[in-house]
């Protein structure tokens, strides 16, 4: 449980300390945004300020646990349709299958995205990020990447450059997105490493692709209420044996203004090495949006 209780100290801390930075004067937002709740793990077309902090608990086949987090900081620079943002992820394991507990660092992740067409219900985006090493190679970052769907996150001395593409309609009750990410790894010989074959090549294609549905019905309530089905799927293309894990993450989100709430079971299914190692994982989020 020592593992447990890190995470989530250093979850809410974060959270602070990224909240003070990012309390500036903006601009009102303008874009339509608010038809298109904000899925769990697909990357939503429009920009915000703000920060976004999660934490998850997978339950691992032969005892213990894989905790995650990922704290994020958002700038809009142009009426939420252009900004900028970095991603700082986390991972660690309880003394299980891993023999030990471990809590490490992954890579950070500095992206810009741009909505190229906007409507009253529809956007289509297109972003780049590129993530930089300063994760190790220690238990943490071992069991992030044999859950697969954060594989770049957690690899050792490897620089990935992700050129990203967003679609996404709403409406006044239904929304739509889907999402096509390249993760281009560079320096990702450390990947090659059970429970996956590389075959040890430098370079390395990992392709991401997902679609969310939500609806968000209209409750007499102060606040939104949306319930999404999310399918997220990463695949190897250039691995001695791929593989491909899929992730169903079914939850509900409350969102204001200002703060969104979401909750969120996540199904991981796929390939023998994903399906073998992970079994439901709980989700937790939330964020916090400044201005607009």
């Amino acid at each position: 449980m020592r593992t447990v209780k890190v995470s989530i100290s250093t979850l809410i801390l974060s959270i602070c300390i990224l909240s003070s930075i990012l309390i500036i004067p903006i601009n009102r937002a303008s874009a339509a945004s608010s038809g298109i709740p904000y899925s769990f793990f697909l990357e939503h077309p429009y920009s915000v300020t703000g920060v976004r902090g999660n934490l998850e608990i997978a339950s691992v086949d032969g005892g213990g646990a894989l905790i995650m987090n990922q704290l994020r900081a958002d700038l809009s620079l142009s009426d939420n349709y252009f900004g900028i943002y970095a991603k700082f992820p986390f991972s660690g394991v309880t003394s299980g299958v891993f023999g030990n507990g471990d809590y490490d660092f992954g890579n950070i992740g500095l992206g810009t995205k741009y909505a190229l067409v906007s409507s009253n219900n529809s956007a289509f985006t297109l972003g780049f990020e590129v993530l930089l090493p300063p994760t190790g190679n220690n238990l943490g970052a071992l069991g992030a990447r044999s859950y697969f769907r954060d594989f770049a996150y957690f690899t050792d001395d490897a620089y990935t450059f992700v050129p990203y593409g967003v679609f996404a309609i709403g409406g006044d009750v239904f929304a739509l997105q889907a999402n096509f990410d390249f993760d281009i790894m560079t320096n990702a010989k450390h990947a090659d490493e059970s429970p996956f074959d590389t075959g040890g090549d430098n370079t390395e294609l990992i392709l991401k692709y997902g679609i969310s549905g939500s609806v968000t019905p209209h409750f007499n309530l102060p606040f939104s209420t949306s319930f999404l089905v999310e399918l997220l799927m990463a695949s190897s293309t250039s691995f001695d044996n791929n593989v491909t894990g899929a992730y169903v993450t079914p939850g509900v989100r409350f969102g204001g203004r200002m703060f969104s709430f979401g909750a969120g079971v996540q199904i991981p299914f796929g390939s023998d090495e994903i399906s073998d190692f992970a079994n439901v994982d709980f989700v937790l989020d939330m964020m916090m949006r400044f201005g607009g």
